[in-house]
């Protein structure tokens, strides 16, 4: 039985391996009621990918429909420029729950200014309203301005990341730090916490999205946020592990 409500507010991915599409089949295997806030559509054509900005009034507009419905987390995704990130922090004020960011920042339509602007924005207006943000390495270095190349970076650029006002921050390692193995650190301000898992290379397009969505899950179940975050790596590698040719998830249950 559906008990829980949860909000998703990114961008459609027309291929469903992330994205809004990743999100709400994550929540359904949690059993979870999704409401949904769309920023952007994203096409493909030729191999390469567009990012296609929804109308800001279009998007005040369903954020205004969304104004009071109680939810128990909200997962952020792709907030694809100025105006959408600023409507998205200021409705995120009123709203009264767990916000789980997955600040995504880098994508070829963005030119180096626009990047500079939108990090400006993020470190503002989103992270300091945050309950986790799960940027990976890229996101990571652009946030803090600092280059990530050990371990010992990434604890660094943890605690800048943290000054920003997070209360909670996972940066997805991937395998940069050891080619078998997929290295993420939690930080929470006061100690760090290594996950580690085999590196799986079948199906994992839209991972991230996953992970995310599934943090704000356990969250919104009532789990803590560090087995929150635990939980979301393993069910992320049960997930790429029991998928099948076309990433479809098989006999696996969270």
């Amino acid at each position: 039985m559906v008990t829980e409500k949860i909000l998703t507010i990114g961008g459609s991915d027309i291929l469903s391996g992330g994205g809004i599409q990743a999100d709400l089949a994550t929540y359904a295997n949690y059993n979870l009621y999704a409401f949904m806030a769309l920023t952007s559509i994203v096409t493909v054509k030729e191999d390469n990918f567009f990012v296609n900005s929804v109308d800001t009034k279009i998007l005040k507009d369903q954020l205004e429909s969304l104004e009071n419905i109680e939810v128990s987390a909200i997962k952020i995704g792709l907030l694809p420029n100025k105006q959408i990130l600023d409507l998205t922090a200021d409705f995120l004020k009123n709203k009264n729950a767990p916000i789980i960011l997955d600040p995504v920042i880098v994508f070829k339509e963005n030119n180096d200014y626009e990047v500079s602007e939108i990090r400006d924005l993020f470190i503002e207006k989103l992270l300091p309203q945050a309950t986790v943000i799960t940027p990976n390495l890229i996101e990571a270095e652009i946030l803090s301005n600092h280059k990530i190349k050990n371990m010992s970076d990434m604890k660094e650029v943890a605690k800048i990341l943290y000054s920003f006002g997070p209360k909670n921050l996972v940066i997805k390692g991937g395998n940069r730090l050891e080619q078998d193995k997929a290295i993420d650190l939690f930080y929470d301000g006061e100690e760090f916490k290594i996950l580690e898992k085999a590196i799986l290379i079948k199906n994992n397009y839209g991972a991230g999205c996953t992970f995310a969505s599934s943090i704000a899950s356990n969250i919104a179940k009532g789990v803590d946020v560090y087995d929150s975050v635990r939980n979301a790596k393993e069910f992320v590698f049960q997930a790429i592990k029991n998928s099948n040719e076309y990433g479809v998830v098989q006999n696996y249950e969270c």
